[in-house]
């Protein structure tokens, strides 16, 4: 059995300067802890906080965006298109307003850090509760653009 082809699929990798920045901040802490101290001491920290950060730069880019045989796939949740009324580009000022100061605490937002880009797509469910959702994205008129294509394939 194969699966359908994506219309739209973006990975959130972390930025490789992330790298680098993350792993300089993590010697530096171990070398606080470490302190000049002989024995085990002096290596713990680096045996510990080196692949810590390692590990949690690389879990940070496991999650992605697609969508793909009507379905918004996003981290942790998924939604058919038929339930999305429409959608709207939101730029870097406009995202930080929508998951800030003017947020409705209903809304479901997933995003990452390094992002500063994104989606507002209105829900058109009157069995959810969710007002709107907000996915960060690098892409933001490609996502939106899969998604209405999705749509317009989907109705008679």
């Amino acid at each position: 059995m194969t699966s359908p082809a994506a219309s739209y699929r973006e990975r959130w990798i972390v930025p490789l300067v992330w790298w680098p920045c993350t792993l300089g901040l993590a010697t530096l802490v171990a070398a606080e802890l470490h302190s000049g101290f002989p024995g085990p001491r002096a290596v713990l920290p680096y045996a510990v906080l080196l692949p810590l950060a390692a590990v949690l730069l690389a879990a940070g880019s496991r999650g992605s965006v697609t969508v793909t045989d009507g379905v918004l796939h996003v981290p942790t949740a998924r939604i058919p298109i038929t339930h999305l009324a429409d959608g709207v580009v939101l730029d870097r000022e406009a995202f930080r307003l929508q998951t800030g100061p003017m947020a409705d605490p209903r809304a479901f937002v997933v995003s990452r850090p390094w992002l500063h880009t994104a989606v507002r797509l209105t829900l058109d469910d009157p069995d959810d509760p969710t007002p709107y959702w907000v996915v960060g994205t690098r892409r933001p008129a490609d996502l939106l653009a899969a998604i209405r294509a999705e749509a317009a394939a989907a109705r008679p």
